[in-house]
């Protein structure tokens, strides 16, 4: 029996060696913040944490240093803290705090640091998820254009171009048609996507798939299920306390994040359906690594948007329903790992 369980503990030790191993590396940028606009990313945050032990957070950095991004940081990391102890997460495969705690930017200073020292290593790609503006993210690789052989790009735009949006946008942004509108990745976006030098880069860039998270009333359930998870749990309803229209288990920048837990997704293939959603490699002769919003049968100029914009919310309906179709399987799938997860058992 001794003998049994020896090698059942072995086999664990190994299991858990190679999943380390092999778990995506990811580095992200995000405009979290405290009550100084979409209290999103401070969920997804918390979201991000429930799958350490899937992926390996190479580095965060909250670039809104004047909006208390380190102090939003810090409160999921404290209630993340709180969990590891209470619930053996360290046996589960999780992180400890305080190596979590290292791979924070407390200031602009440590962020090249950060990100230097993370794609350094070239034993695996170095995904990068933008939540936010890019500019932070374009002075870095426009400083270093080797960076971009190395690096896998998945960046939520957002729908900032639909008519209804328009009246959302920063007061000192350049005003224009929708269609031609920037997104809330900013200029900085821009920088990059108009460069021929960074044509070659991998980047999946979803504008309207992302808003699959929002439809209907499951989110609503969710977000009253996910706060029975501990701290973490309880730090959902937190973190939107101040804004009642947010209630729900809003997550917009989780999607970055689902397209690489997703057990049955290949990590190369964007075109294929995914917990994040499916896209489409619009320009594969210019950019043959790019890709975006996958809008079915529907007529849409991807190179002009303007000269079909007549279907742009049709477009945004079909990439919101390519998430929205997988995301019960995905809700599942978290609320069955948060089971074992704090589980004291």
């Amino acid at each position: 029996m001794f003998r049994i369980l020896l090698l059942l503990a072995l086999s664990l030790v190994v299991l858990s060696s190679c999943q380390k191993k092999n778990n995506p590396r990811v580095f992200i940028f995000t405009d979290i913040n405290i009550d100084a606009g979409d209290p999103d990313d401070r969920q997804s945050l918390i979201h991000l944490f429930w799958y350490a032990n899937e992926l390996q957070i190479e580095g965060v950095v909250p670039e809104r240093w004047n909006a208390r991004s380190v102090e939003a940081c810090k409160l999921v990391l404290d209630a993340y803290e709180e969990d590891y102890r209470n619930y053996s997460l360290k046996n589960k495969n999780y992180p400890a705090p305080e190596e979590l705690d290292k791979r924070f930017a407390n200031n602009s200073d440590e962020v090249f640091k950060l990100f230097d020292a993370a794609v350094s290593d070239a034993s695996s790609p170095l995904y990068v998820l933008v939540w936010g503006n890019m500019e932070l993210f374009s002075k870095i690789v426009s400083a270093h254009p080797e960076y971009i052989k190395k690096i896998r790009l998945i960046t939520i735009g957002t729908g900032l171009m639909l008519e209804q949006d328009i009246k959302d946008m920063p007061a000192d942004w350049e005003k224009s048609k929708p269609c031609e509108q920037l997104n809330w990745n900013g200029h900085g976006r821009n920088v990059i996507y108009t460069n021929p030098l960074y044509d070659q880069m991998w980047w999946l860039e979803m504008n309207w798939t992302y808003s699959g998270m929002f439809i209907g009333e499951e989110p609503r359930v969710m977000f009253n299920e996910l706060s029975k998870y501990g701290s973490l749990g309880r730090h959902i309803k937190e973190v939107v306390k101040n804004e009642s229209w947010a209630h729900y288990f809003r997550v917009g920048d989780t999607p970055s994040v689902l397209y690489l837990i997703d057990p049955n997704h290949e990590f190369d293939d964007p075109a294929q359906s995914s917990w994040a959603g499916k896209f489409t490699k619009p320009f594969p002769g210019t950019k043959p690594n790019y890709y975006t919003d996958y809008c079915g049968a529907i007529e849409w100029n991807y190179l002009d948007p303007c000269t079909t914009w007549q279907n742009h919310t049709l477009v945004k309906e079909e990439a919101a329903k390519t998430l929205l179709n997988r995301r019960p399987e995905m809700y599942n799938s978290l609320l069955e790992k948060l089971t074992l997860i704090y589980s004291k058992e």
